[in-house]
């Protein structure tokens, strides 16, 4: 799923010497974090590691620093690349995620139980008819994630959500024709079978979020041979050539970045066929890991 652009190439001014420095393009390493994709140079890439269990914490105050990690006889930084530039990581998503499809997933039970005490006890149904309209609907609505996956299994709450709601005004209207007994078996039916369907693709959507939290560290050199900071990544995508055409500058956006992202993010790069990416300048990441640690 690509990343949506954030500005057109044809409202960005030149700029020349981010031009003048790619203009035999560049060869990039590129990754993502959360739903956006970034792109440094591969010469700056040592190596990826998945050891996450290795990072051993610090009593430091660098912004995004998570602790350090050995790499061949040397104590290496690791900056949590989301949590330094001042937003949540993917993992972090997943994991508010998961508390939001959980809390969605009681309000349905809930929801059968209220319906369930109106038909019983008569008192008034307050809750959302419309599937639209209910706290869950409103988000699944307007949801997007570059994570097919998971837009495959959303794409299965559908029936069984529709059909819950489909049930209030069914059954409300059952009991109004003298036929609670018959109102109350459909209900129970319901909730055995289209209720448990819904609940099994909440399980399957937060199983696929744990699953899928497997986060990368990226180790940046500046000499080839030794690395000088990791940063922990979500996921990696992919080497890409990039032509000098292809580089869009950052001035009209860039007061609307974080104070951190503004420092490291240089250009914007534009693709065809794929999802553009933000270049971030190592240089300037080292840097400002440096500062805010002091």
């Amino acid at each position: 799923m690509n990343m949506p652009a954030t500005q057109s190439s044809d409202l960005l001014p030149s700029n020349n010497h981010i031009i003048e420095h790619y203009k035999s393009g560049l060869r990039a390493f590129t990754f993502w974090v959360s739903d956006t994709l970034y792109a440094i140079d591969i010469a700056r890439v040592l190596t990826i590691s998945q050891e996450m269990e290795q990072i051993q914490s610090l009593p430091a105050k660098a912004k995004g620093l998570v602790g350090m990690v050995e790499f061949q006889g040397n104590a290496v930084p690791v900056l949590d690349f989301a949590n330094m530039l001042g937003f949540a990581s993917g993992v972090e998503k997943n994991s508010d995620l998961i508390q939001l499809l959980s809390d969605r997933e009681k309000e349905h039970i809930d929801w059968v139980a209220s319906l369930e005490d109106s038909l019983l006890n008569d008192t008034p149904f307050i809750k959302a008819k419309d599937p639209h309209k209910c706290t869950f609907g409103t988000w699944y609505d307007s949801f997007n994630s570059r994570d097919e996956t998971l837009m495959e299994i959303l794409s299965e709450f559908d029936k069984p959500h529709n059909q819950i709601h489909a049930l209030a005004d069914k059954l409300l209207n059952m009991k109004k024709e003298n036929k609670l007994k018959e109102a109350l078996k459909v209900l129970r039916l319901e909730r055995s079978i289209t209720l448990k369907r819904l609940m099994k693709r909440f399980d399957q959507a937060r199983s696929h979020l744990k699953e899928s939290a497997r986060q990368v560290l990226l180790y940046i050199t500046e000499d080839g041979t030794a690395p000088i900071v990791a940063l922990r990544i979500d996921d990696i995508n992919d080497v890409i050539d990039f032509k000098p055409e292809q580089f869009k500058p950052m001035e009209r956006i860039n007061n609307i970045l974080t104070n951190e992202a503004s420092e490291i993010i240089i250009a914007y790069l534009k693709q065809a066929e794929h999802a553009d990416c933000l270049l971030i300048e190592t240089s300037s990441l080292v840097k400002l890991a440096q500062v805010s640690g002091k």
